[in-house]
Formats: structure tokens, C-alpha cells, sequence
């Protein structure tokens, strides 16, 4: 005969293994959801350090732009003829120094240090003293 208690112990059974399943089912939620909680947080930094790249670059592109716009002017044109391409606009006499054929050449003074001591020469004398 059955006793009245075995038929309780499979429900108990049951109910028991449907919550260790709903705890370790809530565990790997919470788990991935840490996960992704995470992985937003690293793109939320890479996020701000390519807004901040972006925004220097923008800056530099600006600048860069305004330089361009400068040197293509008749004046920067003009500034750089006369000085870096020896040219001159008509009626003007070009004027280029020369250095003299005959200048003595620049003596060049070398310091007098002592001959380098050998390695092994520094360490005896770390070591043991001057010998």
C-alpha cells in the first residue's frame, strides 16, 4: 500500500527542480545582461575619444584650409617670388650677395677630452678602488 506522503513528494520534487531551472535561467539573463551593459559602456568611451579626434581634426582640416586659401593669394605668390624664387617685376634691379671666393674656411675647435676608460677598467676601480 502507499503511504499518503510519496504522492507530495513528486510535486515537491518538481516545483523544486522548476525553480533551481528558473534560477539558473535568471542567472544567465542577468549574466548576458551585464554582458551588453558592459560592451555599452566600452563603445560609449571609444564613442567620446573619436568625438574628441573628430573635433580636433575638424579644427586642423580648418586651419589647414585657411592656410591653402592664403597661399594661393597674389600677395603670398608675390612674397614668394621675391624671396625664394630670386624674381623681380620689371623696372626693379635683382640684387644677389655673393660670399667671397677667397674666405677662409671655419676652423672647426675639437675639445681635448681624455681618452675613454675600457669597461672593465671603470669596474676594477668601482670595485676596488684606483690600482
Amino acid at each position: 500500500m502507499e503511504t499518503p506522503s510519496e504522492p507530495k513528494a513528486q510535486p515537491e520534487r518538481s516545483s523544486r527542480w522548476m525553480a533551481i531551472v528558473a534560477v539558473v535561467v535568471i542567472f544567465l539573463l542577468l549574466g548576458e545582461l551585464w554582458r551588453r551593459i558592459g560592451q555599452a559602456s566600452e563603445l560609449g568611451q571609444l564613442e567620446r575619444r573619436l568625438d574628441s579626434q573628430v573635433t580636433a581634426l575638424s579644427s586642423q582640416s580648418a586651419g589647414l584650409a585657411t592656410e591653402i586659401a592664403g597661399a594661393r593669394s597674389d600677395e603670398a605668390v608675390a612674397r614668394w617670388a621675391r624671396s625664394e624664387g630670386k624674381m623681380a617685376l620689371p623696372g626693379e634691379v635683382l640684387v644677389q650677395p655673393v660670399t667671397p671666393a677667397s674666405a677662409a674656411p671655419a676652423v672647426s675647435v675639437v675639445d681635448a677630452q681624455p681618452p675613454a676608460l675600457p669597461t672593465w677598467r671603470i669596474w676594477w676601480e668601482w670595485m676596488w678602488g684606483e690600482g
